[in-house]
Formats: C-alpha cells, structure tokens, sequence
C-alpha cells in the first residue's frame, strides 16, 4: 500500500470519533455559514492552539441545513470532547460568523478529538500577562471586551468590522 492512501486511511479513521451530543437551541437559533463559542469558566477561557501555533475559540464551518447554534455546540465537541449548549450570540463578523456565549453542559476535561487539526487545548486568564499568537489581531483584545461587556451589561453585543 502506498504511503499516502495509508495516509489517508488514518486521517479518516481520526476525524472519526464520537458523535456530537444533539443539540440544545436548534429552534432559535440564525443561518449563518460559520460559529464558534466563547466557553468562560472558573479556571478561564477555553482556546484551541491549531499546528501553526496560532491560538483562537473553537469554532468552525457550520454544515448545510445546521444552525448556527448546532453548529458552535458541534465544532466545540469535535474540538474539545466538551459538551456545551450555545446561548445570546456575543459577536457577529462581517463575513457571517456568530460566536455565541456558551456553557459547559458537563463537567469533563477536554480532549483532543481532531489531533491533525488541534495540537493543544487551554485555558487562558485574560488578566495574566502572556503572549499568545492569535489567529487574528486583536482577538484577546475583542475577548476581553466581550467578557468586560457582559459582566457589565448581560445583552451587551459587539458588531466586528473584522471580516
């Protein structure tokens, strides 16, 4: 067998895992073609570091005919192994994606569950001094805004310019 069908085969085999849990706000929920979660919890905010080192919120593409809460819950499942239940919508970008503020349904560690996509899971205290490479400038700024935000006022909502 060539190397690369082998290579294959197991990239497959690792995008294979365990199904998402059904999802919580289905009926609520808007279209839009990507989301993710702001997950903030008493050890801090949960981030995904993907193989080239840059750092975000778990989130990614929501699937045809998926709202964009099922989509959010579905991509932190897949990401983290944590089941969460997506909420008030926190941001919305320019370019269609929805973060929404989300709770951990279950108390678990998280595990990697895609490890050719997602090299580490963290949890960032936005208070801390520390240098993280995020995915997009400004993003620890914009999260820090976010949480400011909603402490302050429950229904705060931040419209990006940032694609």
């Amino acid at each position: 067998m060539k190397a690369s069908a082998l290579l294959g085969i197991i990239l497959l085999l690792c995008g294979c895992g365990e199904t998402a849990p059904p999802c919580q706000n289905a009926a609520q929920s808007p279209v839009a073609p990507s989301a993710g979660c702001l997950v903030v919890t008493d050890r801090g905010v949960l981030l995904v570091r993907d193989w080239t080192g840059s750092v975000a919120l778990p989130g990614g593409s929501v699937q045809p005919g998926e709202s964009a809460h099922c989509g959010a819950e579905r991509e932190v499942f897949e990401e983290t192994g944590l089941m969460v239940v997506a909420g008030d919508v926190a941001q919305r970008f320019k370019n269609g994606f929805q973060l929404f503020w989300c709770e951990v349904a279950v108390t678990a560690e998280p595990t990697l569950h895609r490890p050719f996509e997602i090299r580490q899971i963290m949890w960032w205290q936005p208070a801390e001094a520390q240098f993280i490479e995020w995915r997009y400038p400004r993003q620890g700024d914009e999260i820090k805004t976010l949480i400011a935000g909603r402490r302050a006022a429950p229904g705060f909502l931040v419209e990006s310019d940032r694609q």
